[in-house]
């Protein structure tokens, strides 16, 4: 496999490594990067549409109405017209970008059921399939000054998009009215789920829209390897607004662990685009949830970019927020893009291997060893508070935390991974095959950002 001859390259020489189509483009930060955006509307604000469960996809992605009677069908009108799910329709005049939902208080008796589902609408006019929106690892309480909420999905150039709020799988149930209005919601059931929902979860979440600005174009000349390191887009280069920043970074004693994640929503992204992702998760980290900063310490695309993430220079062990319970004394590393629809490149494993070898050397952690972590108090950690982990060194926000990420494909391809950045060759069950994605251009290194005063 390819993977196979990455791998022999790593090991050859690990930082030198030049793979056709995977070295990183640089971005041109020639001229100001504009603010972005974001807005916040509230799911009641937005019109109701109701789509067939079965038609929509939305049975495929395991969301189902609530069974009324004996027979254990989905409820009808007493004047038979179909029941189906309600969904929230959010359409813009530009391109949506960025999409994703918060609130401020448990919104739900059961938090942990409630969950939402989202598409987009394709440039042909068709639907994209619906991804389940996981949830951040915020630390706190939901509140105003720290909002929960899910992880940003980056929607690109889709102007539509549909949300349908779950419990556990159960849809709120409605109807189309007679002779127009608003879609009628929660009938023909009596449930107590359904009841939270509507009187609970609709009137606390908020879809927020962010939309990161481009950038002009994409240069040559203004990347610099880490010392003795591979080529990273710096903060300063993908256009990070350090006035967002509301805090200085703590650091962690000792690194002892890597944590790779992806970052959901579409893999159909350019290479330009891609800075446009990091800049809105960074507003939406920052501003929006008040982490003060992104909280990823490293991300990588699908094209081999490797963009810094959390200020305070990538040489240190800064503590990001990434993994509930487990952001002392680890690296978090996500790879953009859906990696449960997709397997990650050749060229986006191949960076991530390439930064981690660099990353854990630095730290004088073997790869092939275990990582010791002692756990902190989070909700939706596999852990309790003060038990002590002893996980691959390189492990997947799975194995920390109660969530699907990496994807199920973005999981495969850890064994590689792991192998690549201790110097030997890939185990025989390798990733599916990637996607093909479309080839950028070679390009140089960015200028470690220094550390804080």
């Amino acid at each position: 496999m390819v993977l196979a001859s990455v791998a022999a390259a790593i090991v050859a020489s690990p930082f030198a490594v030049v793979i056709a189509g995977s070295d990183p483009r640089p971005t041109d930060i020639s001229r100001e990067v504009p603010t972005t955006s974001v807005e916040q509307v509230g799911l009641t604000e937005l019109a109701t549409a109701v789509v067939d469960v079965a038609e929509s996809g939305l049975a495929a992605a395991g969301v189902r109405l609530p069974a009324t009677g004996a027979t254990g069908e989905a409820p009808r009108m007493a004047d038979g017209r179909p029941v189906g799910a309600a969904v929230h329709h959010i359409v813009r005049d530009t391109p949506l970008k960025m999409v994703a939902f918060t609130w401020e208080r448990v919104i739900a008796q059961k938090p942990d059921d409630t969950s939402m589902v989202l598409r987009a609408k394709q440039n042909d006019g068709s639907w994209g399939e619906w991804i389940t929106l996981d949830p951040v690892d915020a630390q706190q309480t939901p509140s105003g000054a720290h909002p929960m909420g899910t992880e940003p999905v980056w929607v690109g150039d889709a102007k539509e998009v549909q949300v349908a709020v779950t419990d556990g799988g159960l849809a709120i149930p409605a109807a189309e009215p007679q002779g127009g209005g608003l879609a009628e919601l929660g009938i023909g059931t009596a449930s107590a789920v359904i009841k939270t929902l509507l009187t609970t979860a609709l009137s606390a979440v908020k879809a927020t829209l962010i939309s990161p600005e481009s950038l002009l174009s994409l240069g040559s000349s203004l990347l610099t390897p880490l010392l003795g390191g591979p080529s990273v887009v710096a903060r300063a280069q993908w256009g990070a607004d350090e006035g967002m920043r509301c805090s200085q970074p703590a650091f962690s004693p000792a690194m002892r662990g890597a944590i790779i994640h992806h970052t959901a929503g579409s893999n159909d992204y350019t290479p330009q685009q891609s800075a446009e992702i990091v800049r809105g998760i960074y507003a939406y980290h920052a501003r929006t949830l008040n982490w003060c900063d992104i909280g990823y310490n490293v991300l990588v695309d699908k094209y081999g970019q490797v963009f810094e993430g959390a200020f305070g220079g990538l040489d240190r062990n800064v503590e990001g927020t990434h993994t509930g319970g487990f952001n002392k004394s680890t690296v978090g590393v996500s790879m953009i893009g859906n990696l449960d629809q997709v397997a990650p490149s050749t060229a986006m494993v191949s960076a991530v291997s390439r930064f981690l070898r660099w990353r854990l050397g630095k730290a004088g952690v073997n790869p092939a060893s275990t990582a010791q972590l002692t756990a902190e108090s989070f909700s939706d950690s596999k852990f309790p508070a003060g038990a002590q982990t002893n996980l691959p060194v390189v492990s997947g926000h799975r194995d920390y935390n109660n969530t699907s990420c990496p994807g199920e494909l973005g999981y495969a391809a850890l064994a590689p991974i792991r192998a690549m950045v201790g110097g030997t060759a890939p185990p025989a069950v390798s990733p599916p095959p990637a996607s093909p994605a479309p080839p950028p251009a070679a390009a140089g290194p960015p200028s470690p950002t220094p550390p804080p005063a």
